[in-house]
């Protein structure tokens, strides 16, 4: 009880207006951040997201303060403390005489806590809406893909978007067959997609591979992936870093670069290792691995004995004259029961 109540000595109204305002600033951002943050996130749903976070953050610099304030005047009443703000006596500082005036106004307890919350948001605000430019030229490079623009596009449009990409990617894209590619590509789909207008990207690939048009299509299908693989946030990685420390251990200090690639690869992506069945992978390893039987090597012996026996007896039923000594079908008729033995044994 004297816990709580010396806690409560340190609460203040302003304490309150600060608990309330931040509460629905990292409300917003939390929720758009684990969103971000997800592995089939696209560059251009997570520029919409910021763009709305930016909304949301400005109604709250503009709108949230006095709400903050009435919310804080409730909850001080409610704990009876006093719903004022607490004015502090300014210091008084000797001036030399080389320091230059302090003419600066002094401003109030709330002026002051009005001045902080924006320079707080206005900073938020600006952080997002730099990361949110350079998304968004992401989204403007790849942004002729996608939606009515491609269709709607004259071709001397696509000509120069076509280019002015396989300039950036100019190891993956050929900015011509890009460009003929979509001349074709965009009547095609229209005809097979029943939504080619409004389709996503991830929709548009999974369209080319539904009807095997990687082969016909592929600077188009090479783009998609580049602009659906840009990463997002730096989660993946940190999610790789995290794996490492744990199958990296003092006892694994000696693997090799490969298995431990091969492994945080199978621990990173768990949910996919977890739908595949093994019994196969075990069979198809046993298959190129095993070491082929002895016996293997005898009955292909036995099967040329046999097919030297052969020709043998038919030159000595052809032409007995010609090879009087017939003392070899003993051997002969001995090779072709033991062939015969074995194949029965293998069939």
């Amino acid at each position: 009880m004297e816990g709580a109540k010396c806690l409560l000595r340190l609460f203040n109204f302003k304490i309150f207006i600060l608990l309330d305002i931040w509460d629905l600033i990292l409300t917003q951002i939390d929720l758009i951040n684990c969103s971000l943050q997800s592995k089939n996130q696209t560059v251009d749903t997570a520029s919409f997201m910021l763009k709305g976070l930016i909304s949301s953050i400005m109604n709250i610099r503009n709108n949230g303060l006095e709400i903050s304030i009435n919310k804080a005047k409730a909850t001080a009443s409610f704990l009876n403390i006093p719903s004022q703000f607490e004015e502090k006596r300014s210091k008084i500082i000797k001036r030399r005489f080389d320091d230059s005036p302090n003419d600066e106004p002094k401003l109030r307890a709330e002026q002051e806590l009005n001045r902080e919350c924006y320079l707080a948001m206005d900073s938020i605000i600006s952080n997002f809406s730099w990361r949110y430019e350079q998304m968004n030229k992401v989204v403007s490079d790849f942004g002729f893909l996608t939606d009515n623009k491609l269709f709607n596009m004259k071709s001397e449009d696509v000509l120069k978007w076509s280019r002015d990409l396989a300039m950036k990617y100019s190891d993956d894209l050929n900015g011509f067959d890009l460009y003929s590619e979509l001349e074709c590509f965009k009547n095609q789909a229209y005809n097979l997609m029943d939504n080619f207008k409004s389709a996503t990207p991830l929709e548009l690939l999974k369209f080319i591979h539904k009807y095997s048009l990687k082969d016909v299509y592929p600077n188009i299908e090479i783009a998609l992936r580049i602009f659906l693989t840009i990463p997002v946030t730096t989660a993946t990685c940190e999610r790789s870093f995290s794996k490492l420390k744990i199958i990296k251990n003092y006892l694994r200090s000696t693997m090799s670069q490969d298995r431990l690639t091969n492994m945080a690869i199978i621990s990173i992506e768990r949910e996919l290792a977890s739908k595949i069945n093994f019994e196969d992978i075990i069979d198809e390893f046993a298959t190129k691995k095993a070491r082929k039987p002895t016996v293997i090597h005898e009955f292909s012996f036995v099967l040329v004995l046999h097919e030297v026996a052969k020709v043998v007896v038919l030159l000595l039923v052809s032409v007995p004259c010609t090879c009087p000594n017939y003392s070899i079908l003993p051997l002969i008729s001995t090779s072709y029961l033991s062939y015969s033995s074995l194949k029965i044994q293998n069939p």
